[in-house]
């Protein structure tokens, strides 16, 4: 047994005592903390880390992060009990943040700059970037972003001299967030396009043991395929609904004509999707190739659009015939299968733990109601505390990481 999926809903004891004990033995192992991205639905993350923090528990050697991942890792490794929670809540809910109806019009794209401003020095939320510098003396930490040219995953370094760009290249959502990124000679994209839950490179750099923070369930709920028509129905009345609340004094017309050309895009997006796989596997898309091409990867339970990825519809929208999002899309999907078999079938040697939700969050990757934002941290935080009450004496009794911080 080297997987143990750990959720409110996997309350089998026996089966966590057996783990648990698995993990007591004379060597020591090097234990690594993998955290996946996910935009706000990151709040659950926020939840586990405060719990974390609330416990003092923190037996890890190494840690990984993708975009919101690597920013959740960034106020647990400076030991800031609920940062995480203010910046998704406060920050990240704001119109400066993101506006729909301006990211539509394409007056505006998602503010990563401004975000970023406020967690800097001098900003109104600041990262304690002295204690996590002191923190990581005998630990590492890194950031995935994927390199625009290969998308091929990177481990950036953080909290070195660079860090604000290290995490801007981590969470440069493609579309969304248009403006370049260029970091040692090199032009970067979100790096869960490469790795949405960056496992492997934990195991290549020799943990024995990797707890992983997801922002989903570990299995795909059974039917979440079929649910397009009800995530469509939320898709199109979001936009009027969200122009009203912002008073921006749209003219019905103007709205009726956006909602109609979301339908019009939805619909066929749903037709392409419900194109059965042929015998041919996956296919590359080359340059100039029809939309329609867009494949997932075979005997995957993943889907172009779903219930609980708003960030890929709008990364898509007018963006349709565009190669480069065309390769991004499907370097994410192949990835994300390959990557979640790794995860429930680690190599020998490995033993991984997921920690994830009960059921898909309430929270969106953006736009999330902040009711629903609170109703998932604490689900994170109820979760967090049930990990630290199983696992923390076993880890802090195992793991290499010498001295103790």
């Amino acid at each position: 047994m080297n997987h143990l999926p750990f959720s409110l809903s996997d309350s089998d004891l026996q089966l966590v005592n057996n783990f648990s004990s698995q993990l007591l033995g004379a060597r020591k192992k090097r234990i690594a903390l993998v955290v996946q991205g996910g935009g706000q639905r990151g709040i659950f993350t926020a939840g586990v880390f405060d719990a974390f923090l609330e416990a003092g528990f923190d037996p890890f050697e190494l840690y990984v992060g993708t975009s919101a991942g690597a920013l959740n890792l960034s106020s647990f490794i400076s030991r800031q009990h609920k940062f995480g929670y203010q910046f998704i809540v406060d920050y990240t809910t704001d119109n400066e943040f993101f506006n729909l109806y301006k990211y539509l019009s394409k007056q505006k794209s998602m503010n990563l700059d401004w975000a970023l401003e406020t967690v800097a020095p001098g900003g109104s939320l600041q990262l304690d970037v002295k204690t996590a510098r002191q923190v990581l003396r005998h630990r590492l930490a890194l950031a995935c972003a994927t390199r625009k040219d290969t998308l091929q995953d990177i481990y950036l370094p953080m909290f070195n001299s660079d860090w604000r760009e290290v995490l801007r290249a981590s969470c440069a959502i493609p579309v969304i967030y248009n403006q370049p990124v260029n970091l040692r000679d090199l032009e970067w994209v979100d790096g869960g396009v490469s790795a949405a839950v960056p496992v492997k490179e934990a195991w290549q750099r020799g943990a024995d043991l990797v707890v992983v923070v997801r922002t989903e369930p570990v299995q795909l709920p059974e039917g979440e395929t079929s649910t397009f028509n009800d995530w469509r129905e939320k898709i199109e009345t979001v936009l009027p609904d969200y122009i009203d609340r912002l008073s921006l004094n749209q003219s019905i017309d103007r709205v009726k004509a956006i909602r109609s050309d979301l339908t019009q895009r939805l619909e066929q997006w749903k037709l392409w999707n419900d194109k059965p796989d042929d015998d041919s596997g996956n296919e590359s898309i080359e340059p100039g190739d029809d939309c329609s091409q867009i494949i997932t990867p075979r005997n995957s339970n993943w889907r172009l659009l779903s219930a609980d990825n708003i960030e890929r519809f709008l990364s898509i929208t007018g963006k349709g015939k565009s190669a480069e999002i065309i390769d991004m899309l499907n370097r994410y999907y192949r990835s994300y299968d390959e990557l979640n078999g790794f995860l429930l079938n680690p190599p020998d040697g490995l033993k991984v733990i997921q920690i994830a939700p009960e059921k898909a969050l309430r929270s969106r990757a953006l736009l999330s109601d902040k009711d629903d934002l609170e109703v998932d941290y604490r689900e994170g935080k109820v979760v967090g505390r049930y990990f630290v009450d199983h696992f923390a004496d076993i880890l802090n009794e195992t793991t290499t990481l010498t001295p103790k911080h």
